[in-house]
Formats: C-alpha cells, sequence, structure tokens
C-alpha cells in the first residue's frame, strides 16, 4: 500500500542575479511512496562504492519520477543513489541514502557541483 508521501525536489537554474549568475530555484513534487529497507547485499556492496543506503522508496507510477537527485521523506532530506524500475508492476524503486549535513536546496553542494 503507498499510504507514505515524499516530496521529490528539483533545483533549477533559471535565474539570474544583477551580475549574471545563476540563481537556484528549487521545486517539489509531492508523490505516494511506500518504505522499504534495504538488503543487507546492497548495503555492502554500495558501502564498498563509499555509498550509505539507508531506505528505498517505491514509488507506484514510473512516471512520478523525472530524475530528481534529491528527496525529502518524513522530515529527513535524502540523496537518491540508484534507481530500480520494476517491470511487473509498473513500479519504480528509489534506493537513498541520507544527507550529510545542512541542505539547502537552493545552494549548491559542497562539492560545487549542484544538487
Amino acid at each position: 500500500m503507498y499510504d507514505g508521501t515524499a516530496k521529490l525536489i528539483r533545483t533549477n537554474a533559471t535565474t539570474y542575479d544583477k551580475y549574471g549568475n545563476a540563481k537556484k530555484t528549487t521545486e517539489a513534487r509531492v508523490v505516494y511512496v511506500q518504505p522499504r529497507g534495504v538488503y543487507s547485499s546492497e548495503f555492502y556492496n554500495a558501502a564498498q562504492l563509499g555509498l550509505k543506503p539507508s531506505i528505498t522508496l517505491i514509488l507506484a507510477n514510473r512516471e512520478d519520477y523525472q530524475g530528481e537527485k534529491v528527496l525529502e521523506y518524513e522530515g529527513v532530506l535524502y540523496n537518491v543513489i540508484r534507481v530500480d524500475w520494476n517491470a511487473q508492476r509498473d513500479a519504480l524503486s528509489l534506493v537513498c541514502e541520507e544527507r550529510a549535513g545542512d541542505f539547502n536546496p537552493g545552494e549548491e553542494s559542497e562539492s560545487g557541483a549542484s544538487v
């Protein structure tokens, strides 16, 4: 049953300040999800790549996902680290890791890349 909700957050560079620098803006869409844990094999495989998956969210309709890299679920921000499509149910699984530190969706990440 898809009784939970998550906000998929997309960052855009659509406006510019008076100096011509791109100002990042965000938009969030609410989708229905079903939370699921992370399998131990997936956790250990991801750890070898330096990732720490903490939750999998299943979207009822794969068309709800439009490539967002950040989402909010139950007040916690997550990075989407892997996307799986379940062909049997037309569902989509988002494997996520909790974001470290503070995050303002309109700002860039510490690495300088937009999130």
